[in-house]
């Protein structure tokens, strides 16, 4: 969803990536290193069919219903010497007898009360399947005859549904949620390292089955966390089953109104000290605005197939209103996420802003296809090596897949793109526009959040406005900004690594002053020069500083929505907007441009448009920016497409790619693929013709 994918300021390029750990937050120091949860994703091909077919009783399912609490265990396999790795896993279990619910929660696996796939109840037995990174695991399971445990297997499964060796033990015992406990009491903490402070709450209650417990940590997304509680003579132990596991022990009885321990997770041991709070409740797993049955439209697990090899795992949405349908088919947008590893929904925070999305424009009318990154979710091929570029073809393929299917009208087909993702979007639209006769071209865009300026000067900008919603002065912040932007200047002049390290260890130093902390001692402040290098220096971080989006905007001549929220301090929404006012005018389609007052990069409404603030607020996105939204894209559907442009009488325009150089010709991204023969113009893994190396 955010540009720089580095969520440690001391680099100078934060932007809090999709599934960031929840930590680093204003250092380099991991407190709470808790994955975000990855959407649910689509089942292999026949991978179903590895469960056995669902003969599911009322009496089966109800032995089956409440939470679950275990592990998958890893002793078998793992080396001698080494300890072992297990994965806890907390389950919720529900429904009916012909579909029941499974909600996963498993922090190694990227889960976070993440539906499982295929869920199968026959009698004492169950299935289902947990995806996760481009991989699909079968866990099985047998109940006992008192109904209180379980006794199965873990085991990763090919495309086919076939099992990949090795197969791992599962077991559960039954357990209670704490939300659900009436004695159950809440206490409010603030763990502190460092300069760090962390506000959290957990919930302790003893149900039927023993003690029982949760976790709050608003501003990092992490609600109703389920914990392990162990009752002992004088306290609490509790065990928080993150990526880094934590563990909390805690003196004081169910009585107490102050409990008073020491907080450890990895090298870190801290004191920290809870307070009773009356009355008080965790909040719930979901957000407000999360999309609630009945559904007024149908959803499909789908698996697009990219000529690069790679598989891209999405939901197919169609809606049941047909009001929009010309000859019984109808419009569709694609979803394009911003950057970082992100999944279908754009998950992160306990927000899951593209479900949103497509739940509102499905109820519209509109068709919505939304898909997991490459190696996210269920998709396949490897997130960490690619670049803008590369993302931008799956987008383009995904249009490709859609003008195939029978419901869809390839005439009308729009892309919403978020942050990166609305870089992407007019990218994808300039290569379908190419030429007087293109075949079916993207026929419209909505870019929220869009970086329209040089990309270095967006990160420059960024830098700028994050310290400025943190209430750093100025005269504390300007030095670091100042550095950061030699930075980008030695990049974008593809100066030697062996150049830019000394400006980087300059950046670190400064920015550190910036946030009142001391240069620390010579080891680790060489490691984390090494780790900002690599950042810095990476493929995705080198391709994006030297994109110049204008090059693609200016001779777009397809309908464009430009969304920004005026207190986004990730996305400058007032250069931007006015820029691509400007950029769209020559070409004859001038941008549709809206500044939403009070909004942030996610479209909330904030207080300072601080990342740190996304995970405290309750609205996914405002209503009043998605209804505009979703009114545009209906209205620009009824009007689609519009005429060809002719070639020779579109600008001819090519700005300059540095930040600060408009003489520098902008690179030509050539699409890699011809629609027509699907021909693979660069091979696997390659950058597209003329991007930057």
């Amino acid at each position: 969803m955010h540009i720089a994918r580095t969520t440690t300021t001391v680099t100078g390029l934060r932007m809090l990536s999709a599934f960031a750990a929840i930590a680093a937050l204003g250092g380099s120091t991991t407190v709470l290193a808790v994955a975000q949860a990855t959407p649910a994703a689509p089942a292999p091909a026949n991978a179903a069919q590895a469960a056995p077919a669902a003969s599911s009783t009322a009496a089966s399912t109800a032995k089956w219903t409440g939470y679950w609490t275990g592990k998958v265990s890893t002793a078998q396999v793992t080396p001698p010497g080494q300890t072992p790795i297990d994965m806890p896993i907390y389950l919720r279990v529900a429904g009916t007898p012909e579909a029941p619910v499974v909600e996963v929660t498993a922090a190694r696996a990227n889960a976070l009360a993440k539906a499982a796939r295929s869920p199968r109840i026959d009698g004492r037995k169950m299935t289902f399947l947990l995806e996760s990174a481009g991989r699909s695991a079968l866990l099985e399971g047998e109940i006992s005859e008192d109904g209180n445990s379980v006794t199965g297997s873990f085991g990763f499964v090919d495309a086919d549904g076939k099992a990949i060796p090795p197969t791992l033990p599962w077991t559960m015992r039954r357990t209670d949620a704490v939300t659900e406990v009436a004695s159950a009491r809440t206490y409010s903490g603030t763990l502190e390292v460092q300069a760090q402070k962390i506000p959290m709450k957990i919930a302790l209650g003893e149900g039927t089955h023993g003690w029982c417990g949760a976790v709050e940590i608003a501003a990092q997304g992490l609600r109703n966390f389920p914990i392990e509680v162990v009752r002992t003579a004088d306290g609490f132990d509790l065990t928080m089953p993150l990526g880094l596991p934590a563990l909390v022990r805690l003196t004081g009885d169910a009585s107490s109104n102050t409990l008073n321990g020491m907080f450890t997770q990895g090298p870190v041991t801290v004191p920290i000290s809870f307070t009773a709070e009356a009355g008080a409740k965790l909040a719930g797993s979901r957000r407000p605005q999360d999309p609630v049955a009945p559904f007024p439209y149908t959803d499909r697990e789908v698996v697009i197939d990219h000529i690069f090899g790679h598989k891209l795992a999405g939901t197919f949405t169609v809606p049941n209103d047909k009001s929009l349908a010309v000859d019984g088919r109808l419009p569709v947008v694609v979803l394009v996420t911003g950057s970082g590893a992100q999944d279908r929904d754009e998950s992160l925070f306990g927000h899951r802003p593209f479900a949103v999305i497509a739940d509102a424009l499905a109820r519209a009318g509109v068709a919505v296809l939304r898909y997991d990154d490459r190696g996210v979710g269920g998709s396949t091929g490897e997130h960490s090596m690619c670049t803008s570029y590369d993302f931008a073809t799956d987008a383009d393929m995904a249009t490709e897949w859609l003008k195939k299917q029978p419901e869809i009208d390839p005439r009308r087909i729009g892309m919403v793109g978020h942050s990166e993702g609305a870089m992407i979007a007019p990218l994808v639209a300039e290569w379908q526009n190419k030429g007087d006769e293109p075949e079916n071209p993207l026929a419209f865009v909505v870019l929220l959040a869009a970086p329209v300026e040089p990309c270095a000067a967006v990160l420059n900008r960024q830098t700028q406005m994050l310290y400025d919603a943190a209430g750093v002065p100025k005269e504390r912040s300007k030095p670091a900004v100042d550095a950061h932007e030699r930075v980008m200047r030695a990049i974008l002049d593809k100066r030697p690594n062996a150049e830019i390290r000394p400006l980087v260890a300059e950046m670190v130093a400064l920015q550190l002053a910036a946030a009142g902390q001391s240069v620390p001692d010579e080891a680790t402040f060489n490691a984390t020069i090494d780790a900002a290098m690599d950042e810095v220096a990476g493929k995705w971080m080198l391709t994006f500083i030297r994109h110049d989006p204008r090059s693609s905007i200016v001779v777009n001549e397809v309908p464009i929505l430009a969304m920004w929220g005026s207190l986004d301090t990730q996305i400058d929404p007032n250069s931007n907007s006015s820029l691509i006012t400007a950029l769209t005018l020559p070409a004859g389609r001038p941008a549709t441009v809206k500044v939403y007052p009070g909004l942030n990069h996610l479209f909330q409404p904030a207080k300072t448009g601080s990342p740190d603030e996304y995970g405290t607020i309750e609205t996914t996105f405002d209503p009043t920016a998605l209804a505009d939204m979703v009114a545009w894209v209906v209205d620009t559907a009824r009007k689609v497409p519009l005429p060809q442009i002719p070639e020779a009488t579109r600008p001819g325009i090519r700005i300059g790619g540095a930040a600060t150089d408009e003489n520098t010709p902008a690179p030509a991204v050539q699409r890699p693929v011809e629609p027509n023969s699907q021909r693979l113009l660069t091979p696997a893994g390659a950058a597209p013709t003329g991007s930057p190396k």
